[in-house]
């Protein structure tokens, strides 16, 4: 038998294609099982982790995730959709590609198969549209607060928007209008490439000169960037109102928010042109269009602006309403709408000097704590919280503990899987109060009701206890076999499967934190303190509301961010033994977060329902109070900057006030301050307590 018929006979004719064909189609197979059991696993875990979040904040918060999927996959739709259909029509318009081939000394031309065309448009597209997609997971909580845009019934005064605008519907507005800008301009460059490629396109000159499917292609695209321009000619007047373009001063407003209408007319004119470019082949008319409508943006945004504002102030009346409107919308942005300004001599003890500032602060109480032998072993300190309840007459500081990640690192030998997640580095104990003596701190033990703790800040690791206890932790029932799986999948930890598992109780996500925020993910939540009532810890937080656009409102620092806008919007707590999580909207609240209330309505509560012995433990917001007086201070201070005696602001125990703020009322609070001093000298002290009305906030300052 010759070689050719021995080879046809092990390999007959279409084996090698067909069992690629089999190979290709189970390599598929795997991978879909694999995404999409790795996806259904994930689901799994997260109902099964909301169902132990009662009062209705399970079901809120798988409505929320549910809202979020349904928009990254419009987007996502929408992108792919937007690319596909570009690449599509430059598919339609190639007749064949050609590409050289060499056999031996024999170079031949070969025509590439269509299917293979259309393939690689269909992925250039889903590439495209995945890139265009990117960074839009936020985007269902700008739509869902644009919806119920809060109303505040404060106007500013260049525009007339009420301020709601400028939190709510301005940022969703903005994001659309980018997303829109990008998603036409990247279109406009990638198919003139194309086509230029292709050679349906050239250039001479300036001018464009494209074959007419080229033609019509394009000046549709250039029709809707021209639009999309128009859109942010639109917005630009509350973007610049917002502080996005720089400082707000008169000669720019006289300029720039009529050179808006102008370059939206401009724009709207170059849609025009370019779209009837499609049947008009007149290239020199949209190149003019488009020279003319750059020119204009140009001199708008970047010349008029920095002439204005480098020009002499005007020093007309308008310009003291307008820095008085500044200051009350500061105010109102940062919490400080409220804020009462006495003469230093009526300040409370807390205000009068260096001499009212405290001997201990929480670093330093936990550094004591910490060496004090008391915590037991494998924890360190979670949490300090100035707590005068517990010691008559004397300052004392709750402490509460919590696993110390360093030292299970630092392990050596590591432990093994069950003491990290069964056994003691999987919880802490009962928390401590630290009473300040003539001889420093006295640590002594509280009253409570339970022999450890499962939950708050620094409870990184997941817990599995061998069954449900009646007044114990809540958590997820290890019952089930996909459920086992599921959460074994999920957290990447196949001893859940083991049987010693098996009907024992998952304590996840215990951080106090990390449990709020993902069920308010619209709000940044500080870090949390401990409180005691009745025998029981928890952890409370306050939840911020952060917006960069606000009106006339010159930015803060929040960490490494600048924000324009800034409070205190929901308050957190968290059962440092059960997990009960509760949220409330926070006293004093404003429109913006009513309106996240009643978006997420099943959840969080009204502030009228927050206990009586939570709201008698409150402090006031820290980072709110950092913010207020920090506006208070840029606004007050003269040439030379103040600059604050702590780095963060100071709780101190002292007499509550009078009603109108004005001396000692009797009884004692928490108040929590920030001191500024400007050359070694004490200018002023920015304090805030919560009174039984609300936040109140004063400001003592030196004459």
């Amino acid at each position: 038998m010759a070689g050719g018929e021995r080879r046809a006979a092990v390999n007959p004719a279409g084996t090698g294609p067909r069992r690629r064909r089999w190979l290709l189609l189970a390599a598929a197979a795997l991978i879909a099982v694999l995404v999409g059991g790795r996806w259904l696993a994930l689901e799994t875990a997260e109902h099964a982790w909301a169902a132990t979040i009662t009062g209705g904040g399970g079901d809120a918060y798988l409505a929320a995730r549910s809202l979020a999927r349904l928009m990254r996959i419009v987007v996502f739709v929408v992108s792919v959709g937007w690319g596909t259909l570009h690449l599509w029509f430059i598919y339609r318009s190639i007749g064949s590609v050609q590409m050289p081939r060499r056999i031996g000394n024999l170079e031949i031309v070969e025509a590439v198969p269509q299917r293979i065309l259309l393939a690689g448009t269909l992925l250039a597209g889903l590439a495209f549209g995945i890139g265009l997609a990117w960074g839009s997971g936020d985007w269902w909580m700008q739509a869902l607060i644009a919806s119920g845009a809060p109303q505040y019934g404060v106007a500013d005064p260049i525009l007339h928007r009420d301020v709601g605008y400028y939190v709510a519907e301005l940022p969703w507005a903005e994001t659309r209008q980018s997303y829109a800008l990008l998603a036409s301009l990247t279109a406009v460059v990638v198919v003139s490439l194309l086509y230029v490629g292709i050679g349906s396109l050239r250039f001479r000159g300036i001018r464009p000169q494209a074959s007419p499917h080229a033609r019509g292609h394009l000046g549709l695209l250039l029709g809707c960037l021209a639009l999309v321009l128009a859109w942010g000619a639109l917005l630009d007047p509350a973007e610049f109102v917002a502080g996005l373009h720089g400082a707000v001063v008169h000669p720019v407003i006289d300029v720039r928010i009529p050179g808006d209408g102008v370059v939206a007319v401009l724009a709207v004119a170059t849609a025009v042109v370019s779209v009837a470019w499609a049947w008009w082949d007149r290239p020199q008319a949209v190149s003019a269009a488009w020279a003319v409508l750059i020119a204009a943006q140009v001199t708008v945004y970047g010349l008029v602006p920095g002439l204005g504002r480098g020009g002499p102030r005007t020093g007309r009346a308008a310009d003291t309403t307008f820095a008085a409107d500044r200051l009350a919308l500061e105010r109102l942005a940062f919490g400080a709408e409220g804020l009462t300004v006495q003469p230093a001599d009526s300040a409370p003890r807390l205000a009068r000097g260096p001499a009212g500032l405290p001997v201990w602060d929480p670093s330093r109480v936990a550094a004591v704590v910490a060496r004090s032998g008391r915590l037991e072993r494998g924890t360190t300190v979670a949490g300090v919280a100035l707590t005068p309840e517990l010691a008559a007459g004397a300052p004392a500081w709750l402490v509460a503990s919590a696993p110390d990640d360093t030292a299970l690192a630092r392990a050596d030998p590591p432990p093994d899987w069950t003491a990290v997640h069964r056994g003691a580095w999987a919880r802490a104990g009962p928390p401590l109060a630290a009473v300040e003596a003539d001889t420093g701190l006295a640590t002594r033990d509280v009253r409570f009701g339970s022999a450890a703790t499962w939950f708050g800040p620094g409870f990184s690791q997941y817990a599995v206890l061998p069954g449900a206890v009646a007044s114990g932790p809540r958590g997820i029932e290890l019952d089930g076999t996909w459920q086992r799986v599921a959460l074994a999948w999920a957290l990447q930890s196949p001893e859940l499967l083991r049987r010693e598992s098996r009907g024992g109780l998952l304590l996840w996500r215990r951080g106090a934190t990390e449990r709020l925020a993902r069920l308010a993910p619209f709000a940044a939540f500080e870090a949390a303190t401990p409180a005691l009532a009745d025998s029981a810890l928890w952890w409370v937080t306050w939840g911020y509301l952060d917006a960069d656009y606000f009106p006339l409102v010159e930015p803060l620092h929040v960490g490494d961010r600048l924000v324009r806008y800034r409070r205190a919007a929901v308050l957190g707590a968290v059962n440092a033994v059960t997990g009960e999580t509760r949220l409330w909207l926070a006293p004093g609240h404003d429109s913006l977060a009513a309106a996240w209330g009643r978006a997420f309505r099943g959840l969080v509560a009204p502030p009228e329902s927050i206990p009586a012995w939570l709201r008698g433990r409150l402090a006031y917001p820290s980072d709110g109070l950092r913010l207020a007086a920090a506006a208070f201070a840029r606004a007050a201070q003269d040439t030379i900057a103040w600059k604050p005696l702590t780095p963060d602001p100071f709780a101190v125990i002292a007499a509550s006030l009078s009603g109108d703020g004005g001396g000692d009322g009797g009884g004692d609070a928490v108040w929590r301050a920030q001191a500024f001093s400007e050359g070694g000298r004490l200018q002023a002290i920015v304090a805030g307590v919560m009174a039984e009305p609300g936040p109140r906030l004063f400001a003592w300052r030196q004459a």
